[in-house]
């Protein structure tokens, strides 16, 4: 392999650079909302596409806690930072505390989810972000770009595209309303926080765990650093 000399080596290293500084500059807001970063740097410092953990033992307080951060977000932007947030816990129903305090949760609409309907309550909301994601951008770019989400919902509903007819467009326009409509989500991009009620020593956590600790790759201690998903 013929090894490249400084000059040419510097030179494609620059065009590399403004290729990503252009890539970036396209694409500014959406890399801006993918951050991991604060919500409010001094204010409210927690991350925005994180995870935080209550750590305490029963009674000291994490309901309280979670409540009062759920509440404080609403009101750092015009419009509340998390439009969905929802308690999952091992019951259907909000337990005393949450519902002594959901009064303060007045812009976000505040939602149970049993533990055993977790992952297919998060399959349909992600799938949803995923479609409601795909049709905004396709509104900001005047119905000309379509992604391969919008061309799959078009071919799924026998809708046209690319097309100058009218009428066409007036088809496409009418599904877009509808399917907004439904939704009724009013913030873009949508976020949900997700809090996981006592989930410690919930048995996923627990499954996941045991499962995680007997893949431990050979060569690691019990005290190394292992990834486990929850």
């Amino acid at each position: 392999m013929k090894n490249s000399n400084d000059q040419e080596i510097i030179k494609k290293f620059n065009d590399i650079d403004k290729l990503f500084n252009k890539i970036s500059d396209e694409n500014r807001e959406e890399l801006e909302n993918a951050r991991i970063k604060p919500i409010h740097p001094s204010l409210f410092p927690y991350s925005q596409n994180g995870i935080i953990a209550f750590i305490a033992p029963m009674g000291a307080g994490k309901s309280y806690n979670y409540l009062k951060l759920a509440s404080k977000q609403q009101v750092i932007f015009s419009q509340p930072f998390y439009e969905l947030v929802v308690i999952c816990s091992t019951s259907s129903k909000f337990d005393k505390t949450v519902k002594n305090f959901k009064s303060s949760i007045t812009k976000s609409k505040l939602v149970p989810v049993k533990d055993t309907d977790l992952l297919d309550f998060l399959d349909k909301y992600l799938r949803r972000v995923l479609k409601y994601n795909a049709i905004n951008e396709f509104i900001k770019s005047r119905f000309k770009e379509a992604n391969d989400e919008i061309l799959r919902l078009i071919f799924k509903h026998k809708l046209k595209f690319p097309t100058d007819n009218r009428k066409d467009r007036l088809k496409i326009a009418k599904y877009i309303t509808d399917k907004l409509s439904k939704y009724a989500w009013e913030t873009f991009p949508h976020r949900m926080l997700l809090i996981l009620d006592d989930f410690a020593s919930h048995q996923r956590v627990e499954r996941t765990h045991r499962t995680a600790h007997a893949a431990q790759p050979s060569g690691t201690t019990e005290n190394s650093t292992f990834p486990i998903r929850k």
